[in-house]
């Protein structure tokens, strides 16, 4: 559905082309200065905004209510950014993998709480660093649950595109807003109108808007690109993590 958006491989020197400087994104911003410095705190809360969906996507597929289910988003976040990282590394650089994580060892925390309520103990603090992609799994009941990190990244994934999309919507505002609301359906394929229906609509011929729509998806492409190198740490991981992105999306 979305395969367009990967387009080709890109050299090391073609990647800076396209993205500029590399270095620091969010995520190195972070990880170089631990999370304790005003740059990179800010770096992280930022990060934290832009993927609060896939934590509680999360969280709901662990079987709380939405209203718990934000409560305890809002929490996890809190905490941190209130304590950023214990160790100089997280994740091997992929501010997914270490969130991921993170929120995995969150839950069982939240879950050893609930079981030592049951029982008049208290409450048991987990590490929020040590979670990973392969982390033990959690005590969920419910069996249609089990593929949470699939359905973490796949939410993942949206967010990356919604806010590729919402970037690339701010370059057109103004005069071509009217022009990028009628092209936007091309973007990711779905829905869109023929081109002589869009020509018609925009009052251009149809080779204007094949033009048109090969330059939008060609930006967005771009956007999408930067967009995931704020959560690596290693530019020549942007090429990966896209393809694995666009094959979770679906």
């Amino acid at each position: 559905m979305i395969q367009h958006l990967q387009g080709t491989h890109k050299s090391p020197m073609q990647h800076s082309q396209v993205f500029g400087s590399f270095m620091p994104t969010r995520w190195t911003l972070v990880l170089r200065a631990n999370a304790s410095s005003p740059e990179g705190r800010a770096a992280l809360s930022d990060l934290c905004a832009a993927y609060y969906q896939p934590v509680f996507v999360f969280l709901r597929r662990t079987g709380f209510d939405p209203d718990t289910a934000r409560d305890h988003t809002h929490s996890f976040f809190a905490h941190l950014l209130q304590r950023g990282f214990a160790g100089p590394d997280p994740e091997r650089g992929r501010f997914r993998s270490y969130l991921l994580g993170a929120v995995k060892y969150f839950v069982i925390g939240l879950q050893n709480h609930a079981c030592r309520e049951k029982r008049g103990g208290g409450m048991v603090h987990e590490s929020l660093d040590a979670g990973a992609e392969d982390s033990p799994p959690l005590m969920i009941d419910d069996r249609s649950a089990i593929p949470m990190a699939e359905a973490f990244d796949r939410e993942w994934a949206v967010a990356v595109m919604n806010r590729a999309v919402a970037a690339l919507a701010a370059e057109h505002r103004g005069g071509r807003s009217v022009q990028f609301e009628v092209l936007q359906p091309w973007l990711m394929g779905d829905d869109a109108a023929s081109h002589a229906e869009t020509a018609k609509k925009l009052g251009m011929s149809e080779g204007a808007v094949k033009v048109a729509v090969h330059r939008l998806r060609k930006r967005f492409r771009e956007l999408l690109r930067q967009e995931i190198a704020l959560t690596l740490d290693d530019e020549s991981e942007v090429e990966d993590e896209l393809r694995y992105l666009c094959s979770v999306h679906g």
